[in-house]
């Protein structure tokens, strides 16, 4: 059963696992591990980034070399390189592999220490729930480290069980090793040490010689330690870099994105669980916490301390949400659901050669839900996005050098510099750092559609990603700006990534930038409208105003 599990996942992962490329749509994909890889080539192995850890960087640089060295560790790179400048495809589908591969060894890994709990019905039904929640397939596809953690975080909670019911030094040693890459791959698993720390106190309770247990506590936390390392070297290499780095990233974590829905972290965290993690899933979990509560209280409080912890940790030091900073936890809840299907099969009162069959309907109703949001999601991604029909579109009907408003909703050289693009994101005032799309939000005003005018920019195209974000940001202005552009305006072609008759998605930081796990998407990307500002002269080329001096930024 589990390698059913296992290739079934698999292939799921690897449909249009492709998809978007050559353009990445995602900026956390585009810029922080793969890219990063390919400078590596380059002689250095210093990423120079440490808003995230480098586990997941180093990894796929591995698999590049492997790759496109034919299995051999020594040739010459650079024509690959070249061509990744051109066209990063190749790269980044290995990229994506590299991630779907490793969702599936956590998968794996999270059946293992199910097994060993409990036994093989609990494996089976955790490994179900893991290996097809929506959350866990949808980061499959895209080359980022969220799913990298699976693995070590079910193999640090087993191991800190395992501490607390056995003590022997291998325990120590596997929750601190796993510990330590956890956080190799994401700095926040690191609170899965809470339960290590807490295994240990309860074992330091009960041991008799409290000097063995004391030290054998210092050898997990020392492998945990050396483990981190070895994953993000340059971490303690470059460590005033890397501390100021971690600074900025908690700064920017501690400020609500414009366009933030207005609910607290418990709330939206709890919501997540629903569609990221699955009904399904949730309800077993509620039922095996309720069933391994009465029969080991400590375990029971064990497997739930890691997701409560990362859980509350969110809601009171971030002022930024997103579903997937909840997954390292998923494999702690994928056990729970594991005890609760098993609890319920065997509580069905059939006879023992049916009692497999009963198991299997159970799984089949907990990942239903998970399973057709990763089909129907799968299928999404593999349409064209919403913004390359735009492209087309204006290739065909502007001329070149057309002075254009587009919002910052592309990837860098969508446009190839065809059109005269301006009245884009300001940079910020030191000028060393770019626009962001926020800037060219809160710049939004109803005067600028004089300045289009005057300018001969009389051709604006509109992104939901940006006007709906807007919008829900509460701002006056920014309103006043797009009822005045609906009313001086007229659509000359819509994009839309939406089924016939389907209700708009709201703006939502996950589903409308990459996820798209709503029934209402048909295809990628946003809701675009190309404008044609009425009385407005059209301009061609140059720069004509200051107000047009800036490009849009990715």
């Amino acid at each position: 059963m589990l390698g059913v599990i296992l290739v079934a996942g698999l292939l799921l992962r690897l449909w249009n696992i492709d998809h978007g490329l050559p353009y990445l749509y995602h900026p956390d994909e585009a810029y922080h591990y793969t890219s990063r890889a390919m400078l590596f080539f380059g002689g250095t192995l210093d990423p120079r980034y440490f808003q995230n850890p480098s586990a997941f960087t180093y990894l796929t640089y591995a698999a590049l070399r492997f790759v496109e060295g034919g299995g051999w560790p020594f040739r010459n790179y650079h024509p690959f390189v070249a061509a990744f400048a051109r066209d990063p495809t190749e790269a980044f589908v290995v990229a994506r592999m590299v991630a779907a591969v490793l969702c599936m060894l956590g998968v794996a890994a999270t059946y293992a220490a199910a097994r060993r709990l409990w036994g093989v019905a609990e494996a089976i039904g955790a490994a179900a729930v893991l290996a097809f929640a929506f959350l866990t397939v949808a980061y499959s596809r895209y080359a980022v480290t969220d799913v990298g953690v699976l693995l070590p975080s079910a193999l640090a909670v087993y191991g800190a069980i395992m501490i607390r019911e056995d003590g022997r030094l291998r325990w120590y040693l596997l929750a601190g090793g796993a510990t330590g890459l956890a956080i190799g791959f994401k700095y926040t698993a690191g609170l899965v040490l809470l339960v290590l720390l807490g295994a240990a106190l309860l074992r330091f309770r009960d041991e008799r010689d409290r000097r063995t247990a004391l030290r054998r506590t210092a050898a997990a936390l020392a492998v945990m330690t050396a483990v981190f390392v070895v994953t993000t070297p340059f971490f303690v290499i470059d460590l005033h870099v890397a501390l100021y780095q971690l600074k900025v990233q908690r700064l920017a974590a501690n400020t609500p994105k414009l366009g933030q829905p207005a609910v607290g972290g418990i709330p939206f965290y709890l919501r997540s669980l629903t569609w990221g993690f699955g009904w399904g899933g949730l309800i077993a979990a509620a039922v095996g916490l309720v069933l391994q509560w009465r029969r080991d209280r400590v375990r029971a409080l064990m497997l739930v301390a890691f997701p409560l912890a990362l859980l509350l940790y969110f809601v009171t030091d971030a002022d930024r949400f997103f579903a997937r900073w909840l997954m390292p936890g998923y494999p702690a809840l994928a056990m729970l659901a594991g005890v609760g299907i098993a609890g319920v099969a065997r509580a069905i009162p059939v006879r023992r050669t049916l009692q497999a069959v009963v198991l299997t309907l159970l799984v089949a109703a907990a990942i239903a839900m998970p399973v057709a949001a990763d089909v129907r999601n799968a299928r999404v991604l593999g349409r064209e996005d919403t913004r390359e029909i735009v492209r087309d579109w204006m290739t065909a009907h502007l001329p070149p050098a057309d002075r254009v408003v587009i919002e910052p909703a592309v990837p860098s050289g969508f446009f190839a510099g065809r059109y005269t693009e301006g009245f884009g994101p300001r940079a910020k005032a030191s000028g060393t750092d770019a626009g962001s799309a926020t800037r060219f939000i809160l710049a939004l005003a109803p005067r600028r559609i004089d300045q289009y005018r005057r300018a001969g920019y009389c051709t604006v195209v509109t992104m939901s990603l940006i006007r709906d974000r807007g919008l829900q940001g509460g701002n006056a202005e920014i309103a006043a700006y797009y009822r005045r552009l609906d009313r001086e305006s007229r659509v000359v072609f819509r994009a839309s990534p939406y089924r016939r008759g389907a209700k708009p998605v709201r703006f939502d930081f996950d589903f409308s930038t990459h996820l798209y796990e709503p029934a209402a998407y048909r295809r990628p990307g946003p809701d675009i409208a190309v404008r044609r500002l009425t009385n407005c002269r059209q301009g061609i080329g140059g720069q004509p105003a200051a107000d047009a001096a800036a490009p849009p930024a990715p």
